[in-house]
């Protein structure tokens, strides 16, 4: 049988280690090269899958609730993204308001929050009394019990239907003022 020197044993060793060795030195491996992503772009401090977020009164009594599929804070912006987020502001007489959007920014201040893509606002759930705004685009502000937009705005209850273009609301007093461009329809039963 073929016996093996030492210094056959040493080269055989080195030439099987020295590839290896000059792999890791210089190579990266696959998880190494590829970039790491942590969900956050650059200018996101941080993130919050399926948030709840809670406010109440003085009082212990709840005032608004939202609900969000992602909200990523930008501290440079001082604003917070939403994706899918559903809203609910509770009245003094027990009613609410739910407002639901695809996409919202709200500023850190909580003194505006913007809605875009497919934003419903439905006063009441109630089916007899219940009225539900549409609209493309809507800032709300939340201090303020106000609203408004310069979009095409419908609004549907269980009688009527009206439909214009800008509108103010101001959700306390549930006065709602349609800018232009007015239509409507009323059923007498």
């Amino acid at each position: 049988m073929f016996e093996l020197t030492n210094k056959i044993r040493i080269w055989l060793t080195a030439l099987i280690l020295i590839p290896v060795l000059l792999y890791w030195g210089f190579a990266s491996s696959p998880n190494e090269s590829r970039e790491q992503n942590n969900g956050l772009s650059d200018s996101m401090d941080y993130f919050v899958d399926k948030a709840v977020i809670k406010e109440w009164d003085n009082n212990g009594h709840p005032q608004q609730k939202l609900v969000t599929t992602r909200l990523e804070h930008d501290p440079t912006t001082k604003q917070s993204q939403l994706d899918k987020p559903k809203s609910l502001i509770y009245r003094d007489n027990n009613s609410r308001v739910q407002i639901t959007s695809d996409s919202g920014i709200v500023l850190d201040d909580n003194n505006r929050t913007d809605l875009e893509g497919n934003v419903v606002v439905n006063d009441n759930s109630d089916p007899k009394s219940a009225t539900v705004l549409k609209t493309d685009q809507l800032s709300v502000y939340p201090k303020k019990d106000y609203a408004e937009t310069d979009q095409a705005v419908t609004i549907e209850s269980q009688l009527s239907r009206m439909e214009g273009v800008g509108m103010d609301i101001q959700f306390n007093d549930r006065i709602l003022n349609l800018h232009s461009r007015v239509e409507g329809t009323h059923k007498n039963d």
